[in-house]
């Protein structure tokens, strides 16, 4: 098996280094993904869509180019060239590796790759999405001190055909004050990217890379209610409109995967697993998130019907 690694249950080959992601220990079976460090052409073809830092193809292929970082261009959702920046930090080629190539692999392979944090409880998945600095990663992590695995960590690769998670790798991103909230520690960790103040966290205790089948999907939001909120289901219509704005790397997304067939696997999860609304108070405290943590506990266990691992 040689030095491959599990990825969303690929066999991914990789000439960059990716501590974070666990040895494969499935067949032998060629790489369903490789990233290779090789210099990036020069497309003869103009691009169909344009962003800040990046563009796609025709053909699907995406091209993300970072000044002091470098370029990647993602090709077929099986293949990723690196070209780095001079001098450029190991740690931000990985945190960007891991977070929009990642989710762009998976629009590529035909999954939902949504904006959210997922963790195990009573053996199915549990997923906390929401937008940047919503605290998805935060909760995840009080969730874990609760005993709950985590599964995903920024973004959660969901296969559409049954509606079931595909575990990322067990590393968390934290700030320094959550560390500290959580009594979990920063001595030894390294920063996330340079410059960042989040660290990364290992998570190996309890973390499966098998598919999880998903009990709930929880919309975190950052508002100005007072007082506890309980969390609250969304109508199907609702539902399938929050998935949606939840995608990750959406835009992209949405110009890669064809609308129907983005709708019909939007569709197939809201209708497989609950998604509920779930509010945290702006100016609440961090150690409340340990009581958010408990409540979407006992949400889970006395109104959201457990799912369980089943065959595939």
């Amino acid at each position: 098996m040689g030095d491959d690694l599990i990825l969303c249950g690929w066999r991914v080959r990789s000439a960059l280094a990716l501590d974070e992601l666990l040895p494969w220990q499935g067949d032998d079976r060629p790489a369903d993904v490789e990233i290779l460090l090789d210099f990036i052409p020069k497309p003869a073809e103009p691009p169909i869509f344009v962003l800040p830092h990046s563009r796609l193809w025709a053909n699907g292929d995406f091209l993300l180019e970072l000044d002091d970082v470098g370029s990647f261009r993602v090709e077929g959702g099986c293949r990723v060239l690196v070209e780095p920046s001079e001098n450029a930090d190991p740690s931000a080629l990985k945190a960007f590796l891991l977070g929009s190539v990642l989710g762009v692999l998976c629009h590529q392979r035909g999954l939902i790759p949504l904006h959210a944090s997922a963790v195990h409880v009573d053996g199915s998945a549990i997923l906390i999405a929401g937008i940047s600095g919503a605290g998805k990663s935060t909760l995840a992590a009080a969730l874990g001190i609760r005993g709950h695995a985590l599964a995903a960590d920024d973004v959660a690769a969901i296969d559409p055909n049954s509606a079931r998670l595909l575990p990322a790798y067990p590393q968390r991103k934290l700030a320094r004050d959550v560390l500290e909230t959580l009594d979990m520690g920063h001595e030894g960790l390294v920063t996330h990217r340079t410059g960042q103040a989040k660290f990364r966290v290992p998570a190996l205790a309890g973390f499966d890379p098998a598919p999880l089948p998903i009990a709930a999907v929880y919309i975190l939001n950052v508002s100005m209610l007072a007082g506890s909120v309980e969390p609250e289901r969304f109508s199907a219509v609702k539902a399938m409109t929050m998935l949606d704005k939840m995608l990750y790397r959406r835009a992209i997304g949405r110009k890669i995967q064809p609308a129907q067939t983005l709708f019909t696997s939007i569709a197939r999860l809201a209708q497989v697993a609950p998604i509920y609304s779930l509010h945290r108070h702006k100016s609440a405290p961090l150690d409340e998130l340990e009581q958010l943590a408990e409540r979407i506990e006992s949400h889970v266990r006395g109104c959201v019907k457990p799912r369980g691992r089943t065959a595939a």
